[in-house]
């Protein structure tokens, strides 16, 4: 059944699949990008038009526009704009040659085919022109004027954009035909920018110039109408004959002025958006096309113009009559494109249709046949019940021996427990014993206990959890038993400098409750509180009414906060959240069993940061507590003298607290080793424990935690550091990556050392580019040794660099950021090899390092100053020019010596020849 549900699924998917496919519109096969100089004349228009009714042509093509105002940084900027969008293609209309050059190569050069129109940039770089030859038409406009003038009177022209490749060959060939005729003088030119309302504005301000002349000719038909304009309204009734190019059709077009005598003549200039189209298609299908498509053109006057008008009318309605019969096609191909898609999605519909009529013939048939196997199944299955009954008892009989065997050998753990307390309370009752042999012995008692109290909490736990213990409950004030609890801690609160008080906002507080249950409760929750909150901070016990009969105790604390994906888990047994690895995990459990036990809730609120609240809310009624709990009514007695109990566990434990929170301030042995080393680790006895063995062969520096020790390390940058990976705040493997990034730690070895064994954590720690990864507990002479090779091999780097620096690079098993510090400071100095200024304040500023810092780092892996390595860098870069033949003088300022006088003796000191000598030799040898 369940294959046939996978099948019938991937059939499906299969079908709509086929379906979506067929309903995706295609992509275009080419992009093209055209980018016009100008617009807004009707010269470009027809251009325009003319490429996109070729385009019709190709329907898979995606036609870009782009239009430049007349500006040649607008035009620019808008190149830059269509090369990002990655066309096949670029058509460029160049506003200005000399501008639009660097852009246009610099696109030719990307590898994108590009096609220059109209007018051409000034280097050529492009895969093909399209447009007419502008030096002809103005060679034919000269001749044409010449033989109109009888080759005698004065000429003046209206240029377009001087900076123009189309004004620049026009002028050039108007020249060239006019040369040969001495009769004919140019006499005047304005310059009207190809636009009509500059040409008229230009005319009208020199007209008085202009009236002197027989014929003018206008770049375009535009300028030429505007000229005429002007003219008729300075000088009416004037004969100067205007010519004018581009003869385009339509009303107020070339054509229209020549045939109503506006102007006397225009030279017929394609547009070729027919062309580019054509040549650009050919371009991207890789088919062969000319480079150079110089477009035909004539003289339209009033001999040829209604001829030539009668042509493009023609042509005209005939390219309307197309456009027509194109709207028509597409509307057809978008109702049959419709119909498809309703085939497409009745054919499926229909398949499925079938489909499902079969999985549903084939469901019923399987259904009857799994019936049957269901009904022999639970037969089987009931047999299988009996059997795990039976295995069940089995069980529970197994899990209560073990359970047992668990009691009892906790139980046992205490016999030996106090058979090495009580040996080291008569050892340190000695006081001839030596400091450093007395504090060893208070570290074993302070352990020892610890490990005695977590034996005790887990007899209890499975006390509670598995022989239903029964507690020992009366009625008594909780506001003095918590004022008791609160005082025991005084002198730790004291020690850290955190604001420990007793809050209370209720006035009834006596209740039903275990006193020494309590008493493990508070110890527990107080302990963790002080545990995670720093100096400076706060810790509040607090008794507030939380409704429905109940009373509930807050231990609120401003520490680092719990993670919010530890909070679901802190009542599990042995569960340790990531930043929380002080303690053993079980505490929280007892917690919780011994809230249960009196009939109340605990629960845990926190932020990271933010600190921690625990709220415990308790009866105020006896609740059946005397019912079946372990005591009776008689023992209803109100505690109105106080609590007298002398927490004798709690204060014991308190008190070694702060026996071992101090700090030891000095290390045996003030004298100067020749190798320091950084301690990394947030428990205070362990990170003195190693302190005290470090120092005997190494000065020790001490941090309890990374943030700490990054600090440290900066300011002491020791030869090896020793971290800890669970601590609070940043993990240990954080600060690895910290301190091998960081250029000027990055250098010194690391050694993680950490309880966290398993080979993902040890893969973990080393791929944070730890040097070495050790387990607790480890093996003292072990470290030892593991520190003085990795200081060894910092040694033998040393002598590897000291005998050529500048020539030398950094053997293979160097530390990854070693090398980096290395190729950088090369990097810089090679870079700046030629100013002479070059020294060691610039390279504390490119290498963002301070002075002593750099000097170390140089000092630590090259062993020579940054002085001397700057030097030899110098004289290597001088030896290879020197080989290249270059003059000793320009070698000497090339290598950024002050003077050659001083660059000869420097490399003379060297390499025992000087400079002139060493090209000597080198030239005699080729």
């Amino acid at each position: 059944m369940n294959s046939m549900r996978k099948s019938w699924r991937v059939l499906c998917m299969v079908l709509l699949l086929l379906q979506a496919c067929s309903l995706v519109d295609h992509k275009p096969t080419y992009r093209i990008a055209f980018s016009q100089c100008v617009g807004s004349d009707a010269w470009r228009q027809t251009m325009l038009e003319e490429m996109k009714r070729e385009l019709s042509f190709y329907p898979d093509v995606e036609f870009i526009y782009r239009d430049a105002e007349n500006s040649s940084e607008l035009q620019i900027q808008q190149l830059y704009e269509l090369r990002g969008m990655h066309p096949d293609l670029i058509i460029i209309s160049p506003n200005e040659a000399e501008p639009l050059t660097p852009v246009v190569d610099e696109i030719f050069r990307s590898g994108t085919p590009v096609i220059v129109t109209d007018r051409k940039t000034a280097s050529g770089q492009y895969n093909a022109y399209v447009g007419a030859d502008n030096y002809k038409i103005g060679y034919m406009a000269g001749q044409y004027l010449a033989t109109q003038l009888g080759r005698r009177g004065t000429i003046s022209e209206v240029t377009g954009l001087p900076g123009s490749s189309a004004a620049m060959e026009r002028q050039r060939g108007l020249h060239d035909a006019l040369r040969p005729h001495p009769g004919i003088r140019l006499l005047q030119q304005v310059n009207g920018q190809w636009l009509i309302d500059v040409a008229k504005a230009q005319v009208v301000q020199q007209v008085g110039k202009l009236a002197a002349s027989d014929a003018i000719f206008a770049y375009n038909d535009q300028m030429a109408f505007g000229t005429y304009q002007a003219l008729q309204q300075e000088l009416p009734g004037n004969r100067i004959k205007i010519v004018g190019v581009d003869a385009l059709p339509g009303d107020n077009n070339g054509l229209h002025f020549v045939a109503e005598k506006v102007l006397d003549a225009s030279m017929l200039y394609p547009t070729g958006g027919k062309e580019c189209i054509q040549t650009a298609m050919a371009i991207l299908n890789r088919q062969p096309y000319q480079r150079e498509n110089i477009l035909g053109t004539l003289v339209v006057d009033s001999a040829n113009v209604q001829l030539m008008k009668l042509q493009t009318d023609k042509i005209i309605s005939q390219q309307r009559d197309i456009d027509k019969q194109q709207q028509l096609f597409a509307e057809q191909q978008k109702i049959f494109s419709n119909q498809q898609r309703v085939l497409n999605i009745l054919v499926v519909s229909l398949v499925l249709a079938v489909v499902f009529a079969g999985i549903s013939f084939y469901s019923l048939k399987a259904n009857w046949d799994k019936n049957k196997q269901l009904e022999h199944q639970n037969h089987e299955i009931l047999g299988q019940q009996q059997r795990i009954l039976e295995m069940t008892k089995e069980v529970e009989q197994a899990t209560e021996a073990k359970i047992n065997f668990f009691t009892n050998i906790s139980h046992e753990f205490k016999t030996p427990l106090s058979l090495i307390l009580v040996p080291l309370e008569e050892l340190l009752k000695n006081d001839k014993l030596p400091e450093k042999t007395n504090r060893s012995l208070t570290l074993i008692k302070k352990n020892a206990l610890v490990l005695q109290h977590l034996v005790s909490q887990l007899i209890d736990l499975r006390r509670v959890g598995y022989e239903g213990l029964r507690i020992k409950a009366k009625r008594q004030s909780l506001l003095l038993f918590c004022s008791n609890v609160v005082q025991c801690f005084r002198p730790l609160a004291q020690q850290k400098a955190i604001n420990l008080r007793l809050e209370n906002e209720v006035l009834e507080t006596t209740l039903w409750f275990d006193e020494d249950l309590l008493e493990k409760l508070l110890y527990n929750l107080l302990s963790n509180a002080f545990k995670f909150t720093p100096q400076g901070g706060e810790i509040v016990l607090r008794l507030v009414e939380s409704g429905e009969g109940m009373l509930e105790m807050q231990v609120i604390d401003t520490g680092i906060g719990i993670a919010e994906a530890d909070l679901p888990h802190l009542f599990e047994p042995f569960y340790q959240g990531e930043n929380h690895a002080h303690g053993s995990g079980i505490g929280l459990t007892l917690c919780k069993e011994i809230v249960s036990l009196h009939q109340g809730h605990i629960a845990v609120h926190s932020e990271k940061t933010q600190g921690t609240t625990v709220s415990i809310s308790l009866p105020l009624s006896n609740g059946g507590l005397d019912n079946g709990s372990g005591f009776s009514a008689a023992q209803e007695e109100v505690e109105t003298a106080g609590v007298d109990t002398a927490l004798p566990l709690l204060t014991h434990e308190i008190e070694m607290q702060l026996a071992g929170s101090g700090n030891i301030d000095e290390m045996e042995g003030d004298d100067l080793k020749p190798h320091s080393i950084l301690v990394v680790e947030d428990h205070t006895e362990m990170r003195h424990f190693l302190a005290d063995k470090l120092a005997e062969q190494f000065t020790v520096f001490m941090a309890s935690d990374a943030k700490e020790g990054f600090r440290q390390a900066v300011e002491h940058l020791p030869d090896l550091i020793l971290s800890d990976v669970l601590m609070p705040g940043e993990l240990g493997t954080v600060l690895v990556r910290k301190l091998k990034s960081d250029l000027r730690t990055a250098v010194i070895p690391v050694v993680l050392l950490t309880a966290r064994g398993t080979d993902e954590q040890v893969r973990a720690g080393l791929d944070s580019l730890a040097d070495a990864y050790l387990t607790k507990p480890f093996n003292m002479d072990h470290l030892l040794v593991l520190a003085n090779n990795l200081i060894g091999n910092r040694k033998i780097l040393h002598r590897h660099f000291s005998s050529e620096v500048a020539e030398l690079r950094p053997p293979s098993y160097i530390a990854a950021a070693d090398k980096r510090f290395l190729n950088e400071l090369a990097a810089v100095v090679e870079e700046n090899i030629a100013n002479s200024e070059l020294n060691v304040d610039y390279l504390c500023e490119r290498l963002a390092t301070s002075r002593i810092q750099l000097y170390r780092k140089v000092k630590s892996l090259l062993d020579c100053s940054i002085n001397d390595y700057i030097s030899a860098r110098r004289l290597r870069k001088a030896k290879l020019l020197l080989q290249q033949s270059i003059p000793v003088n320009n070698v000497a300022y090339q290598t950024g010596f002050s003077s050659p006088a001083y660059f000869s003796t420097a490399f003379k000191n060297k390499y025992g020849i000087s400079p002139s000598a060493f090209k000597k030799n080198v030239a005699a040898a080729v």
